[in-house]
């Protein structure tokens, strides 16, 4: 039996999937923690590596604008890349724009390729090629009918039935829920 290729990520919170490469399972760990001010809700996906985790390699984010808002803001031209506006909310994505600063080393003032090579080539392939993709992949779930019945109320219930309980309840026919009879 194949292995998947692929896994879905399903965040019930704001109805959304996402299509990860399924080895990604071993290099990211998610982080829920707000980090803006500005935003509703962030979803991070750090960069794992050898037991260490380091920077975001991917992170969702849910800001309750308009898309409209979003471009009067001036997100269009910042780091954030729109996703989708859904249910009152514009979702975006982002990536880093630099290596993390544990691969840099001050000694050479450069970044340690012989210590840290495949770590870089496999973070620079999670952000340059599988992120745009993974970002791409989001679903929102179906809205389920949530439309809930809401029950008749009455300011007066009479008790049903004939004889003197009936009559004594229901003196006025127009309140009264139950049937009444002479």
């Amino acid at each position: 039996m194949n292995k998947p290729s692929h896994f879905v990520y399903r965040n019930a919170r704001y109805g959304f999937t996402l299509r990860f490469p399924a080895w990604w399972r071993t290099y990211a760990v998610v982080d829920r923690r707000r980090q803006n001010s500005d935003t509703e809700y962030e979803l991070h996906f750090r960069f794992r590596y050898k037991g260490k985790v380091y920077d975001d390699a991917l992170a969702i984010l849910v800001f309750r604008i308009t898309r409209q808002e979003w471009n009067r803001e001036g997100y269009g031209d910042s780091p954030l890349v729109f996703l989708a506006e859904h249910g009152g909310r514009v979702f975006a994505y982002m990536t880093p724009e630099e290596l993390p600063e544990a691969f840099y080393d001050p000694k050479t003032n450069d970044y340690d390729y012989k210590r840290y090579g495949a770590a870089i080539r496999l973070l620079k392939r999670m952000v340059n090629q599988d992120a745009p993709r993974i970002a791409a992949s989001i679903r929102f779930l179906p809205q389920a009918n949530t439309a809930r019945s809401v029950p008749y109320r009455a300011k007066h219930v009479c008790a049903a039935g004939t004889g003197a309980i009936g009559k004594q309840c229901c003196r006025n026919e127009k309140k009264c829920l139950a049937p009444h009879r002479n």
